[in-house]
């Protein structure tokens, strides 16, 4: 980890000990690494960003396809109780949210295809609602999944995007910025 904080190292190391102990109790055999999260040129702070990987080594089809999930329902769960578990002490205190740390679960490449999809289907949405000059509605995603193509769309001046809907019905809207 090429972090200097002592309190995050510890945080990390915690996180990663707590998932991998979790898996256990869960009759997972397998092993949990933890790595600060690749940044992108454009990126200024990723610093606080960790991917907790979950090895593929010991665990058969069958366990890995449970541990994802249908969608990759079962590793968002574990992302969003790792994320909350390990910055839970910020839910009293707002200002200190720029301490947060954000990780995200990967097993056997799931994570990383699903960014991947992901990008395709917000550049996608870009180009459409360019061309037509008409909303690009994006239905069925994930909390997780809607907040990365938030993030995604977030360079593009001429672009805004915002969810509508309560859950299970939440989705994302993406259209031109009215000038």
């Amino acid at each position: 980890m090429e972090d200097t904080s002592a309190n995050t190292k510890a945080s990390v190391n915690a996180s990663a000990n707590w998932l991998q102990e979790l898996l256990g109790l869960m009759g997972y055999a397998t092993s949990v690494d933890i790595r600060l999260a690749d940044t992108a040129p454009e990126q200024v702070d990723t610093s606080k960003n960790y991917w907790v990987e979950i090895s593929p080594e010991g665990l058969q089809a069958q366990q890995i396809q449970r541990l994802t999930g249908q969608d990759g329902l079962v590793l968002d769960s574990l992302q969003y109780l790792a994320n909350v578990m390990f910055n839970r002490h910020l839910q009293a205190e707002p200002a200190d949210a720029e301490s947060r740390i954000f990780y995200t679960v990967e097993l056997n490449g799931y994570r990383s295809q699903r960014l991947a999809n992901l990008q395709s289907l917000a550049d996608q949405a870009v180009q459409q609602v360019r061309e037509t000059k008409t909303e690009f509605v994006i239905k069925q995603l994930s909390s997780a999944d809607r907040r990365h193509i938030h993030q995604l769309l977030e360079e593009f001046a001429d672009i805004e995007t915002h969810s509508q809907g309560r859950e299970p019905n939440r989705h994302l809207i993406v259209k031109l910025v009215q000038s």
